[in-house]
């Protein structure tokens, strides 16, 4: 058996380039129906250029976010299926951003609809349902920083914030044309426009951008399997259990090394179809230490391709000392990074030798460079680092 490689498919590219592109023309699309509405044009010309400008971009519109879902749908990494992109809060990847998206989505179908519509019912009617097109945009943003696994990139942010602050312009620019508005509204509107993208951008800050988000964000995956699924065990195991994580009194030097030997437990499939797979073994370089190594992921070729993945070094008696991430899974070497309670971060590989039988492994486990092993107590109960996948 092969643990296959946790690589990144080019359909995620295409999903993630697709949404931005999505996410641009959305602002446009915006954009251009304010200054409809408001009669507002940032030169001489012919006032019916806009309007056609923003039928077209809205065509377009439909046909990237199309490729976008497409994409997704597809692409087995996010594991997302046809009813997630409708039913919010259904996914298994990342439930809340997606169902934020999927609600963008549900909103832009009523809008589309009822466009098409628009000469069969009434103004108001009408009116009233294009009013979802503004929380369309900022659960677009929502939805696309909270899902992305690169919304802490230059270019993400970039995008983010140039797209974002040209539609609060353009609100801000359609208020100042609407001369009937009384000061009640007046003050509730621009408000509005500061504190909806001041509340985003403070929550970007503490979430999205944060370097522990692809942990927080992933909140259905592993609950789902972990409980809902009883791992398949030989007699001398157990089922998968959560874990303390009070600190315990190791840590780990760059020229550690240690056998590791252990069994291999396999989750039943999911309503998904994703397993769990659990590598867990006593460190015989640190006698009284069990290294826990779960992948959460698709069978695939005798194996499993990763979705997620836990790292835990713990007492036999269950007290979690390191805790982290696979973040390099190639054949049967996984590199880890793992931290304690002060917040040392420690990256190490194991390299297995399967039982011919699929239920047993022997192998090395080997600090990198940059690690620091070594039999120790230490007393700082600091919050420990966590690294996504990607």
């Amino acid at each position: 058996m092969m643990l296959a490689a946790a690589s990144i498919s080019p359909l995620w590219y295409i999903s993630r380039s697709a949404g931005y592109v999505g996410l641009i023309l959305l602002a446009l699309i915006g954009v251009l129906g304010i200054m409809t509405a408001g009669d507002i044009r940032l030169a001489r010309g012919n006032k019916f250029v806009t309007p056609e400008l923003h039928r077209s971009l809205s065509l377009l519109a439909i046909v990237v976010l199309a490729i976008h879902v497409g994409a997704a749908i597809a692409d087995k990494y996010s594991f997302i299926g046809f009813k997630d992109v409708f039913l919010p809060f259904t996914a298994t990847y990342r439930p809340v951003w997606i169902g934020i998206g999927a609600i963008a989505v549900d909103l832009g179908i009523a809008v589309v609809i009822t466009s098409l519509l628009r000469v069969k019912m009434g103004y108001r009617s009408w009116k009233l349902i294009h009013w979802a097109s503004y929380p369309i945009f900022g659960l677009s943003i929502i939805h696309g920083l909270g899902s992305g696994t690169d919304s802490a990139l230059w270019f993400s942010k970039f995008v983010y914030l140039v797209v974002g602050g040209v539609f609060i312009l353009a609100i801000i620019a359609r208020l100042v044309s609407l001369t009937n508005l009384n000061l009640g509204k007046q003050v509730a509107f621009f408000g509005m426009s500061f504190a909806v993208p001041v509340a985003i951008v403070a929550w970007a800050v503490s979430g999205p951008l944060a370097s522990n988000w692809p942990k927080r964000a992933q909140v259905g995956l592993s609950q789902t399997i972990l409980t809902s699924a009883q791992v398949t065990s030989s007699p001398s195991t157990t089922p998968f259990k959560a874990t303390s994580s009070t600190p315990g009194p190791l840590k780990i030097s760059s020229n550690y090394t240690s056998n590791w030997s252990g069994s291999i437990d396999q989750s039943p499939s999911n309503s998904q179809g994703e397993i769990a797979l659990r590598l867990l073994g006593m460190l015989s370089g640190s006698p009284g230490y069990e290294l826990s190594i779960v992948l959460f992921g698709i069978p695939s070729d005798g194996g499993v391709s990763m979705i997620s993945s836990l790292v835990e070094i713990a007492t036999a008696s269950g007290s979690v000392v390191y805790k982290g991430t696979v973040t390099s899974l190639s054949g049967t070497t996984i590199i880890s990074q793992v931290a304690n309670a002060s917040g040392q971060s420690v990256t190490f590989s194991a390299s297995l030798n399967l039982g011919s039988n699929g239920s047993s492994f022997t192998g090395t486990v080997a600090g990198s460079s940059n690690s620091q092993f070594s039999n120790g107590l230490t007393s700082n109960n600091s919050g420990s680092s966590e690294q996504g996948n990607r």
